[in-house]
């Protein structure tokens, strides 16, 4: 989730410490907490280079209950924007809204799923066939994939050298150090985690009623996925908008960069 390009957010600096992090997630990957609007609070993830991303999360708080869109990807900070949630409002998340199937925006579904049962999770029907087909099985074998490409990095740094036979730079090394750093810690976090399957798919629209706002779930085509949603809150003038925007540099993985750029052309006419 990507509101870093909105100018309210570039001032968002304090990191919201109602839970204490646990030891295996470094202070670093925390988020900052702000509310962007009346009662619309954005968890904001650091900036990486590293292979392991964060993508943010927002809650739309209503008079009856709570919209999040998206649940990150490390599970101790999900567990953490619950308790912020829970610190700001005593009503219920009814609705998670997932952007697209990107495994930095849905690996926090469990503790959702465990905070607040009876909520209802929501996506395009591309993004749940995604979830079911691509990041259910990377989830589930994460461990032997993720000890095997160490131990390819590793041999790479020890080796020193190119397929070509030229020495790789050292500013190159120390980029293959951090990815194996970046992939400890997704070992350390992602195992075990569960993946939720909306239980609700749309096709263009949405309208979800909070009490005293609504929400409005939106496909508005094609761009960063073939199933991106974006969340419209009208009363606040704030959009939700997954990787349709992305600070510094969109991800392009499977993108579909035509459309995309009508896609925003409609988004930015909300």
């Amino acid at each position: 989730m990507s509101l870093r390009n909105f100018g309210r957010l570039a001032a968002a600096a304090a990191v919201s410490l109602s839970a204490p992090l646990f030891a295996e997630l470094p202070p670093e990957r925390a988020y900052a907490l702000t509310e962007v609007g009346d009662r619309v609070y954005a968890f904001v993830s650091p900036e990486t280079n590293g292979p392991i991303p964060s993508g943010n999360v927002v809650a739309v708080v209503g008079n009856e209950s709570v919209l999040v869109v998206d649940s990150g990807r490390f599970p101790t900070l999900a567990r953490r924007m619950i308790a912020d949630i829970r610190a700001r409002t005593d009503k219920p998340v009814r609705w998670l809204v997932h952007t697209h199937w990107h495994l930095d925006h849905i690996v926090g579904d469990g503790e959702f799923r465990k905070a607040f049962p009876q909520a209802i999770f929501v996506a395009t029907d591309f993004t749940r066939r995604k979830m079911i087909e691509k990041q259910v099985p990377y989830v589930r074998d994460i461990e032997k994939n993720d000890r095997g490409y160490i131990d390819y990095l590793r041999g790479v740094i020890a080796k020193g050298k190119r397929e070509d036979g030229t020495d790789i730079p050292a500013d190159s090394i120390r980029y293959l150090k951090n990815q194996i750093e970046d992939i400890r810690l997704e070992l350390a976090e992602v195992p075990g985690a569960t993946i939720v399957p909306p239980d609700v798919t749309f096709d263009r629209e949405l309208a979800i009623h909070l009490g005293g706002r609504d929400a409005r779930v939106l496909f508005l085509g094609e761009g960063n996925t073939a199933g991106d949603t974006v969340v419209w809150v009208p009363d606040a003038r704030i959009v939700a908008t997954g990787d349709l925007l992305v600070a510094p540099v969109p991800y392009g993985y499977g993108a579909h960069p035509g459309a995309w750029i009508e896609t925003l052309n409609r988004l930015m006419a909300l």
